[in-house]
């Protein structure tokens, strides 16, 4: 008897806990909610997305009323959402009191590029990014002969390839010097495009000083920074600034600068 009465009890504790977990899950699976809450982590005052262009992405035409909690799909929206390119990094999660939230890190660009057919951001990570109708970020621009469509390369993280891939091209040499001149509060000031010559030659256009500078490949890269700002500190201050038409950084050791001609 006593044995009869110890499985009755389990069977019934059993049962219970089936029959609560139902009731929890048919609560879950009914919870309701209006509107996701969305936090975007912009890092600077560049604006590519807003909650609007979030909302809309998850949300569909049902952006108005009253909406089931158990219809979205976490895994689903943060792939989605990954795949907008200026995004960085997106995590999607449902809470207990039935509150679906979204937190969205926005990619931080350091360069525009004007190829020869299109044009887009390149990020410090050297992940390309398009532009965005309703804002335009104020940033080095990367212009000339320079045909490297963003279908072509979007794929590509250029920190990440190694030296010998033959996938590599100029816009990798490009990224380089952005990232370089990024890291300088200087040099971010002064050198406001990186043009492409008719010779894959890479120039560099200042701010200050009626010069252009000629970097040519980014081999030595840190040695010609180097040595221009030394020229800038040691030579130009004493000239002045438009003293010279050209200053070339391609020959190792020297500065070779040409004089502006004047009639």
């Amino acid at each position: 008897m006593r044995k009869f009465l110890q499985i009755a009890t389990w069977i019934i504790l059993i049962a219970g806990v089936i029959a609560a977990l139902g009731f929890v899950n048919k609560k879950h699976t009914m919870q309701t909610f209006t509107t996701p809450e969305v936090d975007i982590d912009y890092e600077t005052e560049n604006r590519f997305v807003d909650e609007q262009d979030i909302l809309r992405q998850v949300l569909g035409k049902a952006d108005t009323g009253v909406l089931l909690l158990s219809r979205f799909d976490v895994n689903y929206l943060e792939e989605k959402l990954g795949n907008n390119s200026s995004i960085k990094d997106v995590q999607v999660y449902k809470t207990i009191d039935g509150k679906l939230k979204i937190k969205v890190k926005q990619r931080r660009p350091i360069l525009r590029v004007f190829s020869e057919t299109d044009s887009y951001y390149i990020d410090e990570f050297g992940n390309l990014m398009l532009c965005s109708p309703k804002y335009t970020s104020r940033l080095t621009v990367a212009s000339g002969y320079l045909n490297e469509p963003y279908n072509k390369r979007y794929q590509l993280n250029y920190r990440e390839l190694p030296d010998s891939i033959a996938e590599k091209t100029l816009l990798d040499d490009i990224y380089r010097i952005a990232n370089y001149i990024d890291q300088s509060e200087f040099w971010k000031a002064q050198i406001e495009q990186i043009y492409v010559n008719k010779v894959s030659d890479i120039e560099l256009v200042p701010k200050v000083g009626n010069h252009k500078i000629v970097f040519g490949g980014v081999e030595n890269l840190e040695s010609k920074f180097e040595k221009l700002m030394l020229f800038y500190q040691k030579g130009l201050s004493k000239t002045g600034w438009n003293e010279y038409s050209e200053i070339n950084l391609k020959y190792k050791n020297q500065v070779v600068c040409t004089k502006r001609y004047i009639e």
